[in-house]
């Protein structure tokens, strides 16, 4: 695929970009990832602030999307070691630049 073809992503994965863009705002893109069990303590700390990590989408590929725009964000530079795994998820090249650029 040429490189400079105009990025395409569905209505569903915009959705995921604007998801991860909600959660960054709201300081939902903690150092844990959204998947990983929380730890007795923060548990606890949960229960008593009321501090609540952003659930997972339940589509792998969105939530791969999501996962690599709060990363990016939160690192103010693309996170490469994601790549693979949207690659893996069916992006191209392109489509995961846009997002970065968006996401930065």
């Amino acid at each position: 695929m040429d490189r400079y073809t105009a990025p395409e992503l569905s209505q569903t994965e915009w959705a995921a970009v604007s998801v991860a863009f909600q959660d960054a705002a709201a300081c939902g893109c903690s150092a844990v990832a959204a998947t990983e069990k929380p730890s007795l303590l923060g548990r606890v700390a949960d229960t008593l602030f009321g501090a609540r990590r952003p659930t997972p989408l339940a589509n792998p590929r969105l939530e791969a999307i999501r996962q690599f725009v709060c990363t990016t964000r939160r690192q103010r530079r693309p996170a490469a070691h994601l790549v693979p795994v949207l690659a893996d998820h069916g992006l191209n090249p392109a489509q995961i630049e846009a997002i970065a650029l968006l996401a930065i």
